[in-house]
């Protein structure tokens, strides 16, 4: 009677704890993808670079830059006045002169437009957008970090983007294109910085990265071993697989949905701004990662959900599997007996927990989440677990 008693109490105690480590791994997972994102796209300067280059060849950036540009100079050139003077010491006319500048002044205003335009979309601008993007994501990392340097820098609750080295480019494209009054232009530094968006949880961001940074790159494997350790816990491992199966689709699905509101409120942020029309493209850009790794943890957790019930009790289950199983050994009772087959057979299990490791381990390990990556892997897993119940099958006993 003790010996019984002290068995449910030895499977209540694994019990609750594999409930514990699920429910922790579970609450997890979303910071988990997300802080490997960060690690992989922004902390990471090389992926950082090629994730943003790209915007570059985007029309909306290119025509959100153009305008920011072309306002800064136009704004400080004073066209109407220049062109207003100069036709009053022309004609000597004050009224002709008066009418005359006007229609000018916005010729050369679209001039400089049309200039600034032409250096955005050329290959110098393509060359600058990468120095751009570097420095920018030296700031970012600053900031997480606790500084605050360099083009992007945090005024308050505002994060701000200093344009400098990109008007300075522009003045010199303008004077080598014959416009030279844009050599004596000075941008006032409250032009020079356009507002990006308010960011009042910067603090709590910083003390995130700060806690999190050391394991960020390893965040996946770790929710993976939290979970692998639940199943191996739980009494009854194929409910356990399917549960985890649901909590990664689960959370997954509420991680999306959680960056549909980040990318509406990070819209609304810019709308009205010069960038307002290239928000989405950035957002989508930059996120693209995050995204696809999102939807690679949904494919999975269907898949891991689908294992979980095939391998449980439930009368269609059982019948499936049996009928799988009986069809498998059926093929493999027609191959000739040989000693991998023997060695396999003793170890099946072994060699199933081996596999779904590597499996594991090969989805979560890594700078860049693929999708096409975890497609193949998951067929791949399909066809060695097929491949060892062919082998696995008893020659012997299917003979006879």
């Amino acid at each position: 009677m003790s010996d019984v008693s002290t068995a449910d109490k030895r499977w209540g105690i694994r019990s609750i704890a594999a409930v514990l480590i699920f429910v922790i791994a579970a609450a997890l997972t979303p910071i988990a993808m997300v802080g490997h994102w960060g690690h992989a796209t922004v902390v990471n300067s090389e992926q950082f670079i090629a994730t943003v280059v790209p915007l570059a060849d985007s029309p909306e950036v290119q025509a959100a830059v153009t305008e920011a540009v072309t306002e800064a100079i136009v704004k400080q050139v004073d066209t109407s006045a220049i062109v207003g003077d100069f036709l009053g010491g022309l004609l000597n006319n004050d009224q002709l002169s008066s009418a005359l500048s006007a229609p000018i002044a916005a010729g050369v205003n679209k001039l400089i437009g049309q200039i600034v335009e032409g250096f955005i979309t050329s290959d110098a601008f393509q060359k600058l957008w990468i120095t751009l993007a570097s420095a920018i994501q030296k700031s970012v990392v600053a900031i997480l970090e606790g500084g605050n340097e360099g083009p992007v820098q945090m005024q308050g609750d505002q994060l701000v983007l200093d344009i400098t080295d990109l008007l300075t480019a522009v003045q010199a494209q303008l004077v080598s294109q014959g416009v030279t009054i844009a050599d004596k232009v000075t941008v006032p530094d409250s032009d020079r910085q356009i507002v990006l968006f308010e960011a009042p949880a910067v603090a709590q961001l910083q003390f995130i990265y700060s806690l999190a940074s050391p394991v960020l790159q390893w965040f996946p494997l770790l929710i993976a071993i939290l979970f692998g350790l639940a199943i191996t816990l739980a009494r009854r491992r194929p409910r356990m697989v399917l549960a985890v199966g649901l909590a990664l689709v689960v959370t997954g699905g509420l991680t999306t949905w959680g960056l549909g509101l980040g990318e509406t409120f990070f819209v609304d942020q810019l709308a009205g701004t010069v960038f307002g029309g290239a928000s989405g493209i950035f957002w989508n850009t930059l996120l693209n990662y995050l995204i696809i790794g999102l939807q690679s943890l949904l494919i999975f957790g269907v898949v891991v959900a689908v294992a979980g019930w095939f391998a449980g009790r439930s009368r269609p289950a059982v019948k499936l599997r049996a009928h799988l199983v009986a069809g498998l050994t059926e093929i493999g009772s027609s191959l000739p007996a040989n000693g991998l087959s023997a060695f396999l057979r003793a170890r099946a299990d072994a060699v199933r927990w081996i596999i779904t490791a590597v499996l594991v381990f090969a989805l979560v390990v890594g700078d860049v989440m693929s999708l096409n990556r975890m497609i193949w892997l998951l067929l791949l897993t399909g066809g060695l677990f097929t491949l060892l119940q062919v082998l696995i099958a008893d020659k012997k006993e299917t003979a006879g």
